[in-house]
């Protein structure tokens, strides 16, 4: 197994591997004096990683949705299987529907007949709860809320502590600052704030950042 990336969310995401007896971690980006973490083996390069790793699995093990994003694309087009990660005290409904790849960390409720796609990371004592629909790449940080029959758009990112009211329908590459409480549907590719939550600023088309980083 190897969790990508080497620096905070990977020892988060370390944590909670059930069996850590055979996993690496991957960083070509960051050099390293000695590269290990907690005793395992940081990869520096595809090359080394290919004759390393005997099982084609990986979990994402870093925050930033369009750096998830271009990670899984990547080790998905290189053979690998993406991993999902859930922590053992989440409390998930046995009714969700759970993307690929996702990460769910401590402390987390996910309620019934909610959906989380693919490479989301659901970070520790979130609220999920009923109905509610989060899209592909989501990043739902700290001790935020999404209260019942929300929806997420994807490469979203809903900051700490943030709340989300019934049945808001936030668009694709939406953020969320940390602590906003939004009361109304939010449109694609813009950044809101405040208590209740309005626009602040107009972000770059999801599009392109796709394009800029592939």
């Amino acid at each position: 197994m190897i969790i990508l990336g080497a620096s905070g969310h990977a020892k988060e995401v370390f944590d909670i591997c059930e069996n850590t007896e055979n996993v690496y971690f991957f960083d070509n980006v960051t050099s390293y004096e000695k590269p290990i973490l907690f005793d395992k083996k940081i990869i520096q390069s595809f090359d080394e990683l290919l004759n390393v790793v005997a099982k084609k699995d990986f979990i994402l093990g870093l925050g930033g949705v369009t750096h998830r994003y271009k990670l899984y694309q990547k080790f998905v087009g290189f053979g690998f299987s993406p991993h999902a990660i859930i922590a053992k005290n989440a409390q998930v409904s046995s009714s969700a529907n759970l993307g690929k790849g996702l990460n769910i960390m401590s402390f987390v409720f996910i309620g019934p007949d909610s959906k989380i796609g693919k490479g989301s990371l659901i970070n520790a004592h979130v609220s999920v709860h009923h109905d509610v629909v989060i899209g592909d790449f989501v990043e739902v940080s700290p001790g935020a809320k999404i209260l019942g029959n929300c929806t997420i758009g994807t490469f979203s990112t809903i900051g700490t502590n943030a709340t989300i009211l019934p049945k808001v329908r936030i668009g694709k590459n939406v953020i969320v600052a940390a602590g906003a409480v939004v009361t109304a549907d939010v449109p694609d590719n813009c950044m809101v704030a405040g208590v209740p939550a309005q626009i602040k600023k107009q972000l770059k088309q999801i599009t392109e950042i796709i394009n800029s980083i592939c």
